[in-house]
């Protein structure tokens, strides 16, 4: 059984313990966070939602998955996912060709949104991610890094990797009848970007990025 983390009552307008303050998502009042042990949560002090959990080592963490992710992210983009076998002949298929193929099949529609869900967003996520944590990490944060990490948060649904990954396995089963389906090493590395990229959600405390984002405004005297 996992260890359950700790949790404090946060003070309202504690300006000798708070660290920063965070707006409760479910009810909206602003709270002021004190400092935090690892694994200790805070709790809203309306309606008892948990606002923020202190993780260990979050941004190391979050920037191992996101190089994980673009390593896996060209894999799956260099090689077919699928090979389908019938009548001698062979075709293969990738995730721009796919993209590719719906557009000639007169659907301009879906061709885009297959292409900005499963190839541009996954890839500014990830690029941005690394881009903004290796910022934050050396300590050289510039006057880009907010408006990109607010951007970045802001497509995050947009990511539809899951989505397409179900469809993909729908075609599978009904093409399995028709001819033989075989699987591309750009396949497997596509399931395993679709993990990283949860964990990377998981891992990565945006907090923690918006804290050093305010020490570096709060040292220069400008607000983030």
């Amino acid at each position: 059984m996992s260890a359950i983390p700790n949790t404090i009552q946060i003070k309202k307008h504690d300006s000798q313990t708070s660290l920063t303050h965070i707006a409760c998502p479910e009810c909206d009042l602003l709270q002021s966070i004190p400092p935090l042990a690892v694994s200790e949560s805070v709790l809203c002090l309306r309606c008892d939602k948990t606002l923020y959990t202190h993780h260990k080592n979050s941004i190391d963490r979050s920037l191992a998955f996101a190089i994980t992710g673009l390593l896996l992210y060209i894999i799956a983009n260099m090689f077919p996912l699928l090979s389908l076998k019938a009548l001698g002949l062979t075709q293969d298929s990738t995730l721009f060709s796919t993209a590719l193929a719906l557009f000639q099949a007169d659907r301009p529609f879906l061709s885009i949104i297959m292409l900005l869900t499963t190839i541009v967003f996954p890839a500014t996520t990830l690029i941005g991610t690394i881009y903004i944590l290796l910022q934050v990490k050396t300590n050289k944060i510039n006057e880009l890094t907010a408006p990109l990490f607010r951007f970045l948060r802001s497509t995050d649904a947009w990511g539809m990797l899951e989505i397409f990954m179900l469809a993909m396995l729908v075609a599978i089963v009904k093409l399995g009848d028709v001819a033989e389906v075989v699987f591309g090493i750009s396949l497997y590395a596509f399931v395993l970007l679709i993990l990283t990229l949860t964990l990377l959600s998981a891992s990565l405390d945006p907090h923690d990025v918006w804290n050093k984002l305010r020490e570096k405004n709060v040292n220069e005297g400008n607000n983030v």
